[in-house]
């Protein structure tokens, strides 16, 4: 056998066993003690905009409701500040004040993630996936695992056959056709078809909402469609786990809470980041409104 065709039957194997993970993953339902509790509507604003955006608009929402109604100040360049009396209505907001303490010179980019990361809005997670609203961070790790792998191991090939293309360093003394056909042309349908399934069946693992989760957050969403719903201390926080931070009207806060994202973002890659509550570590799984709401289920 040629290393052309090894590379092929591999790529088909990989393939093969990838998307038989990732349907079953995707079918996967609620286990028996919380199928009852899947119908259960969520109409609590902080688990709407969990379902919506994950932590990271759980915080969003938080920061732009206090912001909204006077507790929190922030100025340039994106310090935040606490107003007295800094009272707070719930844990996730107890959350972002006790962040809030902690963090020196109170820089969203770094308060941001620390709401995030804590026990607050990590339950929050933890009990909407216990309802099967949401898969857990580990559902699919494998084959997000196997899923880059395959990808990472196409793209050596296909700068292994560039290589070859040059040196002649791979000639596997296997017939040709047409005569003298670089090897990166033989190896290269299945390279872009291991790449194309592999990042297909990433993105399908990823997703973290289940049809029940789309289902409520759809009711939630038409139910509060014009973001103004409830108190008006809620307004901008409700705004937020509706639409996102790019729908609201304050522009400064828009602004410094899309550079906060940004700058989280830019950081994800780097570390690992690590959940202080007692559940899956939510934050470590996303940040992106595509990663919780896919489409498909």
């Amino acid at each position: 056998m040629s290393f052309a065709q090894l590379v092929y039957w591999a790529v088909a194997a990989s393939s093969v066993v990838l998307i038989a993970g990732t349907v079953h993953t995707r079918r996967a339902t609620p286990s028996p003690r919380t199928t009852l509790l899947v119908e259960a509507d969520a109409h609590d604003l902080w688990e709407n905009a969990f379902l919506a955006g994950g932590p990271g608009r759980v915080a969003d929402a938080a920061i732009a409701g206090m912001h909204g109604d006077g507790r929190l100040a922030i100025g340039g360049p994106g310090t935040v500040t606490a107003r007295r009396p800094a009272v707070s209505h719930d844990p996730v907001e107890s959350a972002v004040l006790e962040a809030l303490a902690r963090t020196p010179g109170g820089s969203l980019t770094r308060l941001r993630p620390t709401v995030m990361r804590s026990a607050a809005v990590q339950q929050i997670g933890d009990r909407l996936a216990d309802r099967g609203l949401l898969r857990r961070p580990e559902t699919g790790r494998r084959w997000r695992q196997l899923a880059r792998l395959q990808i990472g191991a196409c793209m050596c090939v296909f700068f292994l056959g560039i290589f070859q293309s040059v040196t002649g360093a791979l000639d596997d003394g296997a017939p040709q056709y047409p005569q003298n056909m670089p090897f990166v042309l033989k190896v290269t349908p299945a390279v872009f078809a291991g790449i194309f399934v592999g990042t297909l069946c990433r993105s399908a693992v990823r997703r973290r909402i289940t049809k029940a989760g789309k289902r409520v957050l759809k009711q939630f969403r038409a139910a509060n469609r014009a973001a103004v719903a409830g108190p008006a201390d809620r307004s901008a926080a409700l705004t937020v786990a509706v639409g996102g931070v790019a729908v609201l009207v304050d522009r400064v806060l828009r602004d410094h809470l899309l550079e906060a994202q940004r700058a989280a973002a830019g950081t994800a890659t780097a570390a690992a980041v690590s959940s202080t509550g007692p559940g899956a570590d939510w934050s470590a799984a996303g940040d992106s409104g595509g990663t919780w709401c896919g489409s498909g289920s």
